[in-house]
């Protein structure tokens, strides 16, 4: 090697080392040396100079690397800003030979324990993109590389940016998969939609699914597994393929565009993929997904799936900080900068600190509330001050990275349209209605009287549209006169030590982000006792996040000026009792970002009657019931059908033990009373009514 290319070398590493990561120029120099000869040798290209440092000027090698990877001059103006511009589907097929001509050539050498194990090996494109950028900043010295001090060392040259990484999920078909890695393809089903070319957008595919489907139900994420998989996939793409929440069994590039294959008989939407790993791997880490998921943007869960396929050892504790590390250089401070390295560095040093100096479990931990315990135990030690200034902060962002993990897919009992007809008195197609609505306004209110079922309603709608009873995606509060934004998003609390205030998240925060962490299911956000607190003023700034055509839009929050933005996955069901008076009506800006649905008692049920006939000898509640029946069409006529007298009265564990003493109970000390709030200015009529009700239990006795 000649003076010239030596000197090339130290060049491109200490730019590569100042602008792409401080390892990226040492890895990737060893390649370049000999990148000329091992495109030849892999069949890839030929005619290149054995060494890649012998290109010593821009233009000479911008025609190399436009030979090598097909792109264009528009593709590499982008590229030179710093964009992750993807490579073109011919590509795909050189770093598909790269790899295994590579990892196939240091097995031969005895370096690699198999032949198709890729870990570690760098991504020919990256390699050429960095050297493509180093000459062209180089000769361009008044120019600065646009990534530059924000590029995380953590995150450097471990993860291709020009490509996506997929996760799909084949829901246990192991003999379909068979077929997959024999035929080297990968197969979506709802084949009678037809050939995906035939659509303009994931609406007209949704339209397609809802014509052959009479739930009503939108199928929201059916349809953009479907487009995401036609539209958004590409060439050079990478795919894992997991059988349910914890087996991982291939690995693949994808190799060609979309075709409907007309002649295979299941899963007929299609792509080619070239299949680089296959086995039986258990996933010890969350990758929470639906049938197709983008996990470019969670780069740690992608280096825990390619160690795992490529049966690197992973040690767990190396593996939590690295994880947590990997988010760290993620986050955006209130100027809209990325943490840096000596900030990350210094957060990771001050967390083993702490474990080391208070026998404690931080990284691993996943119980939050322990987390805070041990934040308070740091604050309020007064001997302890070697990270003193930083231990707190460090925590609330474990904390929060804790809170922003997707949730393990865990086996759920199963929850269907029958289960929730048996358990909740309204009808089909009320129920229907009513998941329409929430799915299209994303906001719904259930306003009625006391006792017509809202909370119940609320809490199985939610099961019902998540098919399980996955309580950890439902969340309930409950707003009061003194509930407030600081309660709600985020405000200042006093700290663990007594000495001043700092910034908390409030739940729904927390909620949302961990529902965007989980973008392919549902989570519900539910609020009993909404119309108690001073919406407006608790919503703040959300007020506009949380309209649907707003979801996934992003504000400054008011506090902590980080931006947010309420995921479309997040649906929020609120509760809203229209017989107390006390009660103001909600403002206009706040109703037209709710559907409201109005509930009334079900006594004429189906289901509730099958409920009554259940107890046995129900003569006592059949009587009390037609006199509520009565009443409440009196009620109706003079207060407002919002006050009716509700069904759920006459339910609970009490009823199924002794429903004839239960029912006296319920009457007396329950009904009454509400009876005399509502006439408390004619005491007559509430007393007329009360003496009915009397008489029908006696009379049932």
């Amino acid at each position: 090697m000649n003076n010239s290319a030596e000197e090339q070398k130290e060049q491109f590493s200490k730019w590569a080392a100042e602008n792409l990561g401080e390892k990226t120029g040492i890895w990737y120099s060893p390649y370049l040396e000999k990148l000329g000869t091992l495109l030849s040798q892999f069949g890839i290209g030929k005619d290149y100079y054995d060494n890649f440092f012998y290109y010593l000027t821009y233009k000479e090698y911008e025609n190399v690397y436009i030979q090598i990877t097909e792109q264009n001059e528009e593709d590499i103006e982008k590229i030179l800003k710093g964009k992750a511009k993807q490579f073109p589907k011919s590509y795909a097929t050189k770093k598909s030979t790269w790899l295994k001509e590579y990892a196939s050539m240091g097995y031969e050498a005895g370096t690699r324990s198999k032949p198709d194990n890729y870990g570690g090996i760098a991504n020919l494109g990256s390699i050429l993109r960095a050297y493509l950028k180093f000459l062209y900043y180089t000769e361009n010295s008044q120019l600065t590389y646009p990534k530059k001090d924000r590029k995380i060392s953590v995150q450097n040259d471990q993860l291709d940016d020009s490509v996506n990484y997929w996760v799909f999920d084949l829901e246990n078909e192991f003999k379909f998969w068979e077929h997959c890695y024999s035929e080297k393809i990968i197969g979506l089903g709802w084949d009678f939609v037809g050939d995906l070319e035939h659509y303009l957008s994931q609406i007209e595919i949704e339209k397609k699914i809802t014509e052959r489907q009479s739930s009503g139900k939108r199928l929201t994420n059916e349809s953009k597994a479907l487009w995401t998989f036609y539209k958004e996939v590409s060439p050079g793409d990478i795919l894992f393929v997991k059988m349910g929440s914890s087996k991982l069994v291939g690995r693949g590039i994808v190799m060609g565009d979309y075709y409907f294959d007309n002649v295979d008989s299941k899963r007929k939407h299609r792509r080619k993929i070239d299949w680089t790993n296959t086995g039986d791997w258990k996933i010890e880490e969350p990758v929470a997904t639906r049938t197709l998921t983008s996990i470019k943007s969670s780069p740690d869960h992608v280096l825990y799936l390619e160690n795992l396929v490529n049966e690197e050892k992973i040690d767990v504790e190396f593996n939590q900080i690295d994880t947590f590390k990997i988010w760290l250089s993620q986050q955006e401070q209130p100027n809209g900068e990325l943490l840096n390295d000596r900030t990350i560095n210094q957060k990771i040093a001050s967390l083993k600190d702490l474990e080391k100096y208070f026998q404690v479990n931080i990284f691993g931990e996943t119980d939050t509330e322990s987390l805070k315990d041990i934040k308070d135990t740091v604050l309020r030690d007064q001997n302890y001050d070697r990270y003193k200034g930083v231990s707190g902060s460090s925590i609330d962002y474990y904390i929060r990275y804790v809170e922003s993990r997707p949730i393990v897919e865990e086996e759920y009992e199963s929850y269907t349209l029958t289960d929730f007809l048996n358990e909740v008195f309204i009808d089909e197609t009320q129920i229907t209605r009513i998941q329409s609505i929430l799915q299209n306004k994303k906001n719904l209110i259930f306003k009625g009287a006391p006792g017509v079922g809202k909370t119940f309603l609320a809490d199985r709608l939610a099961y019902l549209m998540m098919e399980e009873k996955d309580d950890s995606r439902i969340q309930m509060i409950q707003f009061h006169q003194s509930y407030s934004y600081e309660d709600f998003i985020e405000g200042f609390r006093p700290k663990a030590d007594g000495e001043g205030f700092e910034l908390r998240q409030g739940p729904f925060i927390k909620f949302a982000r961990k529902a965007a962490r989980d973008p392919e299911r549902d989570y519900f956000f539910i609020i009993d006792e909404i119309n108690r607190g001073n919406m407006s003023k608790i919503f703040g700034e959300l007020m506009v996040l949380i309209e649907t055509d707003k979801r996934g839009k992003s504000v400054n929050l008011l506090y902590s000026n980080e931006k947010f933005s309420v995921p479309a996955n997040l649906y929020i069901i609120g509760m809203m009792n229209t017989a107390d008076r006390s009660l103001a009506l909600l403002d206009y800006a706040l109703r037209r970002r709710f559907s409201f649905y109005e509930l009334g008692p079900a006594f004429e049920n189906k289901t509730f009657n099958h409920y009554i006939e259940r107890l046995g000898n129900p003569k006592t509640m059949l009587n009390v019931i037609k006199v509520i029946n009565e009443m409440n069409g009196t009620i109706s006529d003079e207060l407002g059908s919002g006050f009716n007298i509700g069904h759920s009265y006459f339910v609970g564990e009490g009823f199924e033990v002794n429903p004839d003493s239960r029912i006296v109970e319920v009457v007396e000390y329950e009904i009454i009373p509400q009876l005399n709030e509502y006439w408390f200015d004619d005491n007559e009529k509430a007393f007329d009514w009360a003496e009915k009700l009397r008489r029908a239990y006696h009379d049932g006795e």
